[in-house]
């Protein structure tokens, strides 16, 4: 299977848009759902049911409209509503002995809930939270069962409800253990696939992520415009001062690089001491401007030993319809364009796109040392 190219900004987006559409989803059927078990109870109401459900759905509806009013996060609406649901069927647990265990002598289909309680914790919480809140909520499930169930053999032997009770909570525990083992796999899986696609000593997206995110906007038919930059004289700085302090130039200009970015901009390593940026079809105005404000940070800022630090840029801007290939050979052009005229300089490539797919030539057969 190919790997998905790393979270991008718009993506990031859609999923939040995603997830406040589920939440009025869930607003909707809640509601619903609590309207329709109070209808059916009618007019004999459970007295739990009575308060704690229209408060539920008060709930839910004040967390869509704080959602709507951007006064809350969505993460805060979700654990509210977690909370609050869980709280319930506490509740429901403990009431249950009192009302529909001494009928039936078994526990009430309302318990099958409690699965989808531990699950969802996993969806709302971080893998570790979630650990301690889904056996929080087995724990307490288990305590009101244990002391009712204890309670209920004082009057006499009862197996069907000691079984229904130990099932309940076999049931409960093995759903916790599965999603905590599967929230755990989930991470070291994507820890893997950060360390696969983040180049290891700048954090910054490696070439592989760039690629990738570069094969994605040309499939979506996405415009972009790439700067492709290359630091001057970048060898005599490991020759003179020793990889330690090459290591640190690389730290710093990958911060300085990071902190001009565009949300919805990419900054990766491409090689060495070469430095993509990935950006949003921008004017060259603007794009100039964001490049000479991080070469002027770049020249003032020291790393260890190393000051008044310059780079090359190249700039090329890409249409619907431009293969990847081609902008990064106008954007490579233009850079080495930069240092053929003195370095510490931004070039545009021409806007032209290139004819039949074919890459245009490099100016000149040699390149300048770096």
């Amino acid at each position: 299977m190919k790997p998905s190219r790393p979270l991008t900004f718009s993506e990031g987006e859609r999923w939040t848009l995603t997830q406040r559409r589920m939440f009025l989803v869930l607003t909707l059927l809640g509601t619903v759902g609590i309207g329709t078990a109070l209808w059916v109870q009618a007019p004999n109401f459970d007295p739990l049911d009575v308060v704690a459900l229209p408060m539920l759905a008060l709930t839910l509806l004040l967390l869509d409209l704080g959602l709507t009013l951007r006064r809350i996060s969505l993460s805060l609406a979700f654990r509210v509503i977690y909370i609050a649901t869980s709280l319930y069927f506490l509740l429901a647990l403990h009431q249950q002995f009192q009302v529909f265990v001494p009928l039936y002598n078994t526990l009430s289909e309302n318990t099958y809930w409690f699965a989808v309680l531990y699950a969802a914790a996993f969806l709302t919480f971080p893998a570790r939270r979630a650990v301690v809140v889904a056996g929080g909520l087995f724990g307490v499930s288990a305590l009101i069962s244990g002391l009712n169930l204890y309670a209920a053999l004082q009057v006499g032997p009862n197996p069907r409800l000691v079984g229904s009770v130990v099932q309940f909570l076999l049931v409960g525990g093995v759903m916790v253990a599965v999603q905590a083992t599967f929230s755990f796999q989930r991470m070291q899986l994507l820890a893997a696939r950060a360390a696969a696609y983040t180049d290891a000593l700048t954090g910054l997206a490696n070439r592989r992520a760039a690629e990738e995110h570069l094969a994605t906007l040309y499939a979506r038919k996405e415009p972009f415009t790439l700067v492709l930059f290359d630091l001057d004289h970048f060898k005599a700085v490991n020759d003179q001062h020793g990889h330690a302090t090459g290591d640190l130039v690389l730290k710093g200009v990958s911060a300085a690089a990071r902190s001009h970015l565009p949300s919805e901009g990419l900054a990766a390593r491409w090689g060495g001491e070469e430095f993509l940026l990935v950006l949003p079809p921008l004017p060259h105005e603007k794009v100039r401007a964001m490049l000479d404000l991080l070469r002027a940070q770049l020249h003032e800022q020291r790393y260890g030993a190393v000051d008044g630090l310059t780079a090359s840029f190249g700039v090329a801007t890409a249409r619907p319809g431009d293969h990847p290939d081609d902008i990064l050979t106008r954007a490579d052009a233009a850079m080495y364009a930069a240092k053929r005229q003195g370095r510490n300089d931004v070039k545009m490539a021409e806007l032209r796109r290139t004819q039949l797919g074919n890459p245009p030539v490099l100016p000149g057969n040699q390149r300048p040392d770096a």
